[in-house]
């Protein structure tokens, strides 16, 4: 009997201790949880004016969603390949990128994993001389990703 709970003992001491060693690193990992569900379905725009006056303008937007990188690339190429008015000129699936052609435009798409169910989405693309940034083309196919994942994600200030 001694012997059985002696060897209890020592097993609930080895998983406190373990468990105890572990703590430091779950609340380490708690900042960035926090900043990465703050971030989330925040859509982030910038955009580089043109060089000339009847220039295109570069236009980027991002979003960080808590979707697989795979399910977010599918649900890219899905909507990209039911569009008659996207041209698509290439797809690697492995790299989850995409560049395709809408008119005279050119966007390139990246979807990149930041752990197992958390993916960012980057969308590079030409914007009309008098676009306002909010009607960006590129913002609006982030937005049209996100609805069809059944995200709500809003555009930062």
């Amino acid at each position: 009997m001694k012997s059985k709970l002696g060897r209890l003992a020592a097993v609930t001491l080895a998983a406190a201790a373990l468990v105890a060693g572990t703590a430091p690193i779950v609340s380490a990992q708690m900042p960035w949880v926090l900043i990465a569900r703050k971030a989330a379905q925040r859509i982030h725009h910038m955009e580089l004016q043109a060089q000339g006056a009847d220039q295109p303008r570069q236009d980027f937007a991002t979003v960080i969603l808590e979707a697989p990188a795979d399910h977010v690339f599918a649900t890219v190429v899905n909507l990209a390949t039911k569009n008659p008015e996207v041209h698509v000129i290439t797809t690697d699936p492995a790299a989850r990128r995409m560049v395709l052609t809408q008119g005279d435009r050119l966007a390139t798409l990246s979807v990149a994993e930041l752990s197992p169910e958390v993916s960012q989405l980057m969308i590079a693309g030409s914007a009309g001389p008098n676009e306002d940034p909010t009607a960006s083309r590129v913002v609006g196919a982030v937005m049209r990703v996100c609805a069809e994942m059944k995200k709500e994600c809003s555009l930062s200030n």
